[in-house]
């Protein structure tokens, strides 16, 4: 008989297996692009409301002084990144199932599910771009556009032989069409003048600009994604195989054979040097592509061509800018007048993939996680059925649950909310996690201080802005 070697993680639940990691890739130029699909994803995800939403309109106003904040949250937002992927590639298990293992019972699965279904379940991003898009291509209304693209989530993974690399393809294809499309566009129809100003405002740091408001300033500390987000990192981290993810099934789609997906995972042989010097090499890995395509080329670059188009459209056009989807119907309009309904309706399309795509991640995170809860933590409940059966569950819940939230419109004052929430989601995730990885992972594969430091900062910046935020300006409708 073989005794297998454990080691106790966490306040309850099961010890985990000690297992050798899998070898990390070579960091080289064809390395990193093959293992970049997680963070392109996120990157991919953060090209969503706030640099479609408000990016524009709040250079418009000319508050770009206050787009320093982007890149300060962005550099924070990489070391909670770090911390979520550290714990699914040194255990390949989700970050909600570590939640898992701290008491009471079943609480944080629950907690964390409620809350991040509260958030960040309201369809604000694919309404958005349908009422863009019914507008830009004079075709259906947006209500209709709505139920067709939310429908088309639950089709799309369900005909994949696995739901991960189809939202991986969605999503690079999403983000080479809106990355190239709103800079080519955007350098049309500006001018070094407002590129200038634009560059000199993401450089002020420290500046407040006067007028702008409590609400304006909130989602700049939530990006380039935020609170939940970030959270289904760990997700598409395993999927991809990294780390210790390389051991766990996949979900498959309807129509291909499911795959045994553990309620339980590993851990990393932390006594061994050479394991210890391939989980570096994979953190490395994960570090580098997140820095590329999350901080850089996803959440950096993307938005600065979005600000920059804003305050063109308003400086140059001497356009009102709306806040909100209108804004590319505005900046469409530019295009319109000077190169043709061509380039009206390629706008359009950069618009629409900057918007649609976000639900499609948004939507697989939530499942994910409602998964996780359900098959993990009550075995009983879910039977013989396996982990793909509640995922499409869940998913085609949250599509139902999307087509009857399409009433409500005013898809910037949903998106305002989920932001205004996001303040509070994000710090209670880091600090949880924080204290998960500094008391029960080993050692050696432990978070050093500053990324510690780093966190829980944040973590404190954002709890403060929330109570600011609640107290003198709360989100409220006509905005």
């Amino acid at each position: 008989m073989i005794t297998l070697e454990t080691y106790k993680i966490g306040d309850i639940k099961p010890p985990l297996e000690i297992k050798k990691l899998p070898d990390p890739p070579p960091l080289t130029v064809s390395g990193i692009l093959k293992w970049a699909g997680p963070s392109i994803i996120l990157g991919t995800l953060s090209v969503g409301g706030f640099e479609a939403y408000h990016a524009g309109y709040v250079g418009a106003q000319g508050f770009v002084g206050i787009f320093w904040l982007y890149w300060v949250s962005a550099f924070f937002q990489l070391f909670l990144n770090t911390e979520i992927a550290r714990w699914t590639m040194a255990t390949g298990e989700t970050v909600l199932q570590g939640f898992m293992r701290l008491s009471p019972s079943k609480f944080w699965a629950w907690f964390s599910s409620i809350f991040c279904w509260i958030q960040v379940a309201w369809p604000a991003w694919i309404t958005g771009a349908a009422a863009g898009a019914a507008v830009l291509f004079g075709i259906g209304t947006w209500e209709q556009w709505s139920i067709v693209a939310l429908v088309l989530v639950w089709i799309l993974f369900a005909a994949s032989k696995y739901v991960y690399k189809t939202l991986e393809w969605v999503m690079y294809a999403c983000f080479v069409v809106a990355n190239v499309g709103i800079t080519i566009f955007t350098i049309l129809m500006t001018t070094p003048e407002c590129i200038s100003d634009v560059a000199r405002g993401w450089l002020a740091v420290g500046t407040i600009p006067a007028g702008i408001s409590i609400a304006a300033i909130g989602p700049f500390l939530l990006q380039p994604a935020g609170g939940f987000w970030n959270f289904w990192h760990t997700y598409w981290v395993r999927e991809k195989g990294m780390g210790m993810g390389a051991y766990f099934g996949r979900v498959t789609g309807l129509a291909f054979k499911p795959e045994d997906i553990r309620r339980s995972g590993y851990i990393v042989d932390w006594r061994d040097p050479n394991e210890i010097r391939k989980f570096h090499q994979w953190m490395r890995l994960n570090w580098i592509t997140m820095i590329i395509f999350f901080v850089l080329i996803g959440g950096i670059w993307f938005t600065f061509f979005a600000s920059l188009a804003g305050y063109t459209a308003a400086k140059v056009y001497g356009l009102t800018v709306p806040s909100g989807w209108r804004i590319a119907v505005i900046i469409a309009e530019i295009f319109g007048k000077v190169w043709g309904p061509i380039a009206f309706s390629l706008f359009g399309i950069v618009i629409a993939a900057s918007l649609f795509d976000s639900q499609f991640s948004i939507y697989d995170g939530i499942a994910r996680m409602w998964t996780d809860t359900i098959y993990i933590e009550h075995p009983k409940v879910t039977g013989r059925r396996p982990y793909r059966f509640w995922y499409f569950v869940m998913l085609g819940a949250l599509v139902t649950y999307g087509v009857c939230c399409i009433p409500l419109g005013t898809p910037y004052f949903i998106w305002l909310i989920a932001n205004w929430l996001g303040t509070l989601s994000q710090p209670y995730i880091t600090l949880l996690l924080i204290y998960m990885n500094r008391k029960y992972l080993p050692k050696p594969i432990r978070p050093k201080w500053y990324h510690v430091a780093f966190n829980v900062v944040w973590a404190m910046v954002l709890i403060t802005y929330f109570i600011i935020w609640t107290l003198l300006e709360p989100p409220r409708l006509g905005i």
